[in-house]
């Protein structure tokens, strides 16, 4: 059978020397081609096994990394790399959180700088407000003290130049609890079995830091309407009811009752507030008008006084108001006792035309309630 593999024709080519060295020939070319084939196709084959691999493998991490070295080059740059990648795909989003907590610090440190600018800009104007005189939250001149309630029973005489004085009586009743207050003024003269009052002053309000704090005060008299003045403490505007004039209200703002008690609890507290020569203003509303009253504490001066039966004599810390051109034309003149709880014993108002009004105390009734 190995003898009859090939025919006879094909026997006798392969027994040409031309034969086999066509055949070695073909062999070799062929061994040829396929080595230069493998040659340019194993350096392809390696390029493109490179990144293939990176492609498939390493992607994931490619997409979370390459965002964070590009993301801070400037601030602007992270807050729109926040912004548009947030809504990225669930899984990237945990990622992406961790790098716009690390990647924003410096807009929140702007943001914090601002904010503390913001608060170093308003406490100056707190500061300011409260060192301002006229806010209310300024601090007040004085302390205070007020003496006991009390019943003050007054003589009064009404003179004119070249003119026989008139004669009367008062009754000044100082009320007060832990908070509110009442004072009355009320003068008349006496009759024979009776008392015919002239005229009513009342003030009532309350206390703080500044004293007493008026709320309403009442001008009742015979000869004319009653009249009102209202104390807006929260809008610090003082109105009167006889005409539409409203003016702004001062810290310790009086009226024309409360002053003479409002000056007995400066001196009360501490004497040395109402040393000699010191001037000090205090607004008083009477009438349709509130004007800064300018006092001058003139010092110690002794008076004639029936509060004092055994020597008539009575030392006393006299305060002025002298007149004051185009405010008001008149000189009030108050004298308090510091030796009977500094109770103003004696009130004289002297006018331009020289008309003098003079009121001394004559007697003190302590420990009078206060009844709401």
């Amino acid at each position: 059978m190995s003898k009859n593999l090939f025919p006879f024709p094909f026997k006798q080519q392969l027994s040409k020397p031309s034969t086999w060295l066509f055949l070695l020939t073909t062999i070799l070319l062929h061994i040829f081609l396929f080595e230069s084939a493998s040659w340019k196709v194993s350096p392809a084959s390696s390029e493109s096994d490179i990144p293939a691999s990176v492609s498939v493998y390493l992607r994931p991490e490619t997409i979370e990394d390459a965002p964070a070295p590009n993301a801070p080059p400037s601030v602007e740059k992270a807050k729109t790399s926040v912004t548009t990648t947030a809504p990225v795909t669930k899984k990237e989003v945990p990622s992406l959180d961790q790098q716009t907590d690390t990647k924003p610090e410096p807009p929140q440190q702007e943001s914090s700088t601002t904010e503390t600018n913001n608060t170093t800009t308003e406490t100056p104007v707190i500061a300011e407000s409260t060192a301002n005189p006229s806010d209310g939250a300024a601090m007040p001149e004085f302390s205070f003290k007020f003496p006991p309630p009390a019943e003050l029973q007054m003589e009064v005489s009404y003179a004119k130049v070249n003119d026989s004085p008139t004669t009367g009586v008062a009754t000044l009743t100082w009320e007060r609890d832990i908070e509110k207050y009442k004072i009355s003024i009320e003068v008349g003269i006496n009759l024979l079995i009776t008392k015919l009052n002239l005229m009513t002053i009342t003030s009532e309000g309350y206390s703080d830091i500044y004293g007493l704090m008026p709320v309403v005060s009442h001008d009742i008299r015979r000869t004319r309407a009653a009249t009102a003045i209202h104390f807006n403490h929260k809008d610090k505007v003082i109105s009167f009811s006889s005409s539409n004039k409203s003016i702004p209200m001062e810290n310790g703002a009086q009226d024309a009752a409360s002053i003479l008690m409002q000056l007995a609890a400066i001196g009360a507290a501490n004497k040395s507030q109402l040393e000699v020569g010191r001037e000090f203003s205090i607004q008083v509303a009477e009438g349709r008008d509130a004007t800064p009253f300018l006092f001058r504490v003139i010092g110690e001066e002794e008076i004639d006084s029936k509060l004092e039966p055994e020597t008539g004599k009575l030392t006393t810390v006299h305060i002025t108001r002298p007149p004051k051109p185009g405010f008001y034309n008149s000189q009030l003149d108050i004298w308090l006792a510091p030796s009977l709880g500094w109770y103003p014993v004696q009130i004289r108002n002297t006018e331009s035309n020289g008309t003098i009004t003079n009121q001394v105390v004559t007697s003190i009734k302590q420990n009078i309630r206060y009844e709401n």
